[in-house]
């Protein structure tokens, strides 16, 4: 599943439209519906304004469009 489909869903089960999230993070419902199809990839301050209005973490976000590694190991190596 792509960092857009998990937009989405997050969005659905919050009971949000498409531009109720937008207007809560300060981007256009265009914008969004676009990430949602994954026409476009959100820069990680737009995956952390999403975070907020979904009430997720932004690591969780993140790791959804793979700039996190999903195991968390993130300690010195």
């Amino acid at each position: 599943m792509g960092v857009g489909e998990f937009i989405r869903r997050q969005r659905e089960l919050g009971q949000m439209s498409v531009r109720q999230l937008a207007d809560l993070c300060g981007v256009s419902n265009a914008y969004l519906s676009q990430i949602e199809r994954g026409l476009r990839t959100p820069s990680s301050m737009i995956l952390q304004s999403l975070a907020k209005g979904l009430r997720l973490s932004a690591e969780t976000l993140y790791t959804q469009a793979g700039i996190l590694d999903p195991k968390g190991d993130e300690e010195g190596g």
